[in-house]
């Protein structure tokens, strides 16, 4: 299964730091783009948490999400926006949104929504893991099938979780 799969990998592993790089040119290096925009709908997000020992659950406030009259949509940790009329600032390749701002107030520090916040940190976590695969794939001539089927789930699941957290989040 090494010896079949070995290239595949090495490819797909590739392509995660340089989407990551990406990400990060788009975040950090390129202007973003600001829009005035007016919110016209939220609604909370709501966790649901039931005890071992209880039949009762618990409800925890996780965010709001709001949506705009430009049809952009966000999520923002705990905290309710009581101004309508906000400033959006996205990137350009990704249209990650990346700041939220009112006239009173910046909450981009509570924005979760898109790739911020824990999908943020999570990507980096496999961005890391990507490299270190990578380089223990090239480096290591005698990685046992157990190893390599070890990088492959490593990989496979944290991908599988940034998508999940996305797919929440967004």
């Amino acid at each position: 299964m090494k010896e079949k799969y070995t290239n595949v990998t090495i490819k797909i592993l590739i392509c995660i730091p340089i989407l990551f790089s990406l990400f990060v040119i788009d975040q950090l290096i390129l202007p973003q783009k600001q829009i005035k925009d007016k919110i016209v709908g939220y609604h909370q997000v709501v966790m649901s948490r039931r005890n071992k020992y209880s039949n009762s659950s618990t409800k925890e406030l996780i965010g709001n999400k709001y949506f705009t009259e430009k049809g952009y949509k966000f999520l923002i940790q705990k905290i309710f926006i009581e101004e309508d009329e906000i400033t959006i600032g996205h990137s350009y390749i990704f249209q990650n949104i990346n700041s939220i701002k009112s006239k009173s107030r910046d909450y981009s520090d509570q924005l979760m929504s898109g790739l911020n916040g824990a999908c943020f940190y999570l990507s980096l976590g496999l961005t890391i893991t990507a490299i270190i695969s990578l380089i223990v794939l090239k480096f290591k001539t005698k990685l046992s099938e157990n190893g390599f089927q070890n990088i492959i789930l490593l990989n496979s699941f944290l991908a599988f979780v940034l998508i999940y957290l996305y797919s929440i989040y967004s």
